[in-house]
């Protein structure tokens, strides 16, 4: 992943980056770190906490005939970030569902290195685009200050997981196009040695 004390993917397309020593390689993997946490504490609380509530949903309404007031919106707004955090951390994995065929006819390493890279790009295009609409709507939302029927909670709440969901898929996608670029080149792959290692 680097050479010379040297990281970082501009390193590896040839460019000299003045950043040295084990300190900036722990600052780079902690920042790298950080929205995964987030990421995880999200889907792991908000999964139970929706499961919870689903399931006093489920037993007032149907066991006492006493359904809770507003405890569906609430599963919404949880739902939305767990929707969007999920999807941007199945494109930090590279797990998201992928239709490749090509690589049944295709055997050629390097050409299959190739179509992945024109796939991430386009991949990289429609996610950027993505964000593009997301970030206009975040901004009007906030700013219209709109609130739920039931609960009367700030729909911005809700409506950030597209925004924030859709950056991080940015993110991701255009990590996963620089490491395909990279392998392409003949070099390691920096994303991904950098996902592995540990803090």
């Amino acid at each position: 992943m680097t050479k010379g004390g040297v990281i970082g993917p501009a390193f590896l397309f040839g460019l000299n980056l003045p950043i040295h020593g084990e300190s900036m390689k722990k600052i780079a993997l902690f920042l790298w770190k950080i929205p995964l946490f987030l990421q995880v504490f999200i889907m792991v609380v908000g999964g139970a906490v929706a499961g919870i509530l689903i399931f006093i949903e489920v037993f007032l309404r149907y066991v006492l005939g006493s359904p809770l007031f507003g405890i569906e919106e609430l599963i919404l707004f949880i739902g939305m970030w767990l929707y969007f955090m999920g999807a941007s951390y199945g494109a930090y994995e590279r797990t998201h569902i992928k239709a490749e065929l090509i690589n049944i006819w295709c055997k050629d390493e390097k050409s299959l290195n190739i179509l992945r890279t024109v796939a991430s790009s386009i991949t990289v295009v429609l996610s950027l685009i993505l964000v593009s609409w997301a970030y206009p709507y975040f901004v009007w939302e906030l700013a219209r200050g709109g609130t739920s029927q039931a609960l009367l909670l700030p729909n911005v709440i809700c409506q950030s997981a597209i925004f924030f969901g859709s950056f991080l898929m940015a993110i991701y996608f255009i990590a996963e196009l620089i490491d395909n670029i990279l392998l392409c080149m003949g070099k390691e792959q920096f994303f991904i040695t950098l996902s592995e290692r540990k803090g």
